[in-house]
């Protein structure tokens, strides 16, 4: 949103407008789809156990709180991500911006890699990845709707 915003418009109170209520919607999306999908899973734990598995099954407080968590990680991602943009020009600040994306899903990679018993690099690089992927994607967004705005 960031990326895509200052492409299309490098208007100041647009990217903050943009990232803002884009991020807003994400969190809230992002906490919803992590609500929804605990609880499906606790429902297929709560199914297989009554068939005999020998299970654990996710209590409705873990459920929720997987939900909150989620609204406050995109949150505090958010709000990360804007603060260059408080200090910095456009310009340098999507570098930063870029920087502290880059960094944060880094270490992210390498913690679930350990949590996951897979190599923390391959999984760093493979988030990294990811997230180099997403911001080209919204450059080009940003590009395509610039060149729109600037049609009329």
């Amino acid at each position: 949103m960031i990326v895509g915003s200052a492409i299309a418009t490098g208007d100041l109170k647009i990217i903050l407008i943009a990232t803002i209520t884009g991020g807003l919607a994400d969190a809230l999306g992002n906490s919803i789809g992590f609500y929804l999908s605990e609880l499906s899973e606790r429902g297929g734990q709560i199914h297989a156990h009554e068939h005999g598995a020998n299970n654990t099954v996710h209590s409705m407080s873990e459920v929720l709180v997987s939900g909150v968590f989620s609204f406050l990680a995109t949150i505090l991602v958010l709000v990360l991500l804007m603060i260059p943009f408080a200090f910095l020009s456009i310009g340098n600040a999507l570098v930063a911006a870029f920087v502290e994306g880059m960094a944060t899903l880094i270490l992210l990679g390498v913690y679930v890699g350990k949590l996951s018993n897979e190599n923390p690099m391959r999984t760093a690089i493979k988030y990294a990845l990811l997230g180099v992927a997403g911001a080209v994607f919204s450059y080009f967004v940003g590009d395509l709707l610039r060149v729109w705005l600037l049609s009329f």
